[in-house]
């Protein structure tokens, strides 16, 4: 029993009395209620009583039959009476305990179920519950860990082998198994544990992730390209999920070997705004710009100095947009547009025509103005908390050698 498996049935046990609680209170209230009913009930007979005698002796001295003497000595007789009686009702309030009696239906129907509930409980469990996937948890978090790390790889490839050996119907298992052989190179074996895993899969965007692992070693296993086999995984995978990031890398390297920059940038934009955060695909963008940009014929271009104010304090990690735009076209796309974050600033940035995102170019127009953006959210678009400067428009024929730009303003 691991960590999660302990933790886990603690909190079960913690749950079952809480539920006892629900039913031991209401039954233990419900057996000093019927002492305290009965004996208040044998009480107030009891004054009563005690009154009524009272009045008959008085009359009988207010009628003659009684001297005051003989009064008083009946009254004094009534009172000890009373007294005895009262006292006397702690028997009758264990007679009100035998009256509540645990034999009863009402009292044995709950607790039989509570008693029962736990049981079935752990019989349903047992049965279509996920306490396998529960103990294996901290091995999946260790394969995560272990991702560049033969060592912990190896380890865990030896108790992941044994998991799906004695149990082959563990999905998850199987696909961090299949990671595990992939750190330590065996690619031909994890192609067929991914398998294993998304043939296992239910939910849509699980047997995506499984697939695209399929599609990945099956690349790797040849030699770097995509095979009819692997196009065809590549098709099963975007009809569940078309966002795969495996596959959209693939399908981007595909584009970057037929020398379809443009298709290629386009994927990576995609796995940017998936994952705002990876600098993998900044790098890639960028990269795959240059590229297009030396096989494109020279055209204008604007030499843009970007630098964040001293007063800021930013993270690091925030995209940072830096684009062209038409002066005299309000509301189109821009016309070029360069990707960073603010880890990289201070920076000089190039924007020619190679960086366009839209139909138009820096040659399709003849005043512009320059923005950046530091984006919260990671997108292009300007939104409340995020900071930004701007230029003034100028002439494409007579630009400055070089903009300087400082990042300051709030966007209310």
């Amino acid at each position: 029993m691991n960590e999660f498996t302990g933790a886990f049935w603690l909190v079960c046990l913690g749950l079952v009395a809480l539920a006892a609680s629900f039913l031991a209170v209401p039954l233990w209230r419900a057996r000093r209620g019927a002492w305290n009913i009965e004996e208040t009930a044998r009480v107030q007979a009891n004054i009563v009583l005690f009154r009524e005698r009272k009045q008959e002796l008085e009359a009988e001295f207010a009628a003659g039959e009684l001297d005051r003497e003989q009064l008083d000595a009946l009254l004094l007789e009534l009172q000890a009476s009373l007294l005895t009686d009262v006292d006397e009702e702690e028997p009758a309030a264990g007679a009100a305990a035998e009256a509540f009696s645990w034999r009863s239906p009402a009292v044995l129907a709950p607790l039989l179920l509570m008693a029962l509930l736990p049981l079935a409980a752990w019989l349903m469990y047992q049965q279509w519950g996920q306490l396998d996937d529960v103990e294996l948890m901290d091995q999946f978090q260790r394969s995560v860990a272990a991702s560049g790390d033969p060592e912990a790889a190896g380890e865990l490839v030896l108790s992941l082998g044994q998991a799906v050996r004695d149990d082959p119907d563990r999905p998850w298992a199987w696909y961090f198994l299949g990671e595990n052989l992939s750190t330590l190179g065996m690619f031909d074996v994890a192609n067929s544990a991914f398998r294993q895993a998304a043939g296992q899969m239910i939910e849509d965007e699980e047997k995506a992730l499984a697939l695209g692992r399929v599609a990945l070693t099956g690349y790797i296993l040849a030699q770097f390209e995509i095979t009819p086999e692997v196009r065809g995984v590549i098709d099963e995978t975007l009809a569940l999920n078309p966002d795969e990031t495996n596959i959209l890398q693939l399908l981007a390297s595909e584009a970057e070997d037929k020398g379809d920059f443009d298709a290629a940038i386009g994927y990576w934009r995609r796995l940017s705004q998936l994952n705002p955060d990876s600098p993998a695909a900044r790098e890639n963008i960028a990269n795959l710009q240059r590229l297009r940009d030396g096989r494109e014929a020279a055209g204008p271009a604007i030499e843009v100095a970007v630098a964040i104010a001293e007063e800021l304090q930013l993270d690091s990690q925030l995209r940072v947009f830096v684009a062209a735009r038409n002066a005299e076209a309000q509301g189109m796309p821009p016309l070029a547009v360069a990707d960073l974050s603010v880890a990289d600033l201070p920076a000089r940035v190039r924007l020619d025509n190679g960086m366009a995102v839209g139909p138009f170019n820096l040659s399709s127009a003849s005043r512009v103005f320059v923005s950046v953006l530091v984006s919260q959210s990671g997108s292009a678009n300007r939104g409340a908390g995020d900071f930004f400067v701007e230029s003034e428009p100028f002439s494409m024929e007579d630009s400055p050698p070089l903009l300087e730009l400082v990042v300051s303003e709030l966007v209310p």
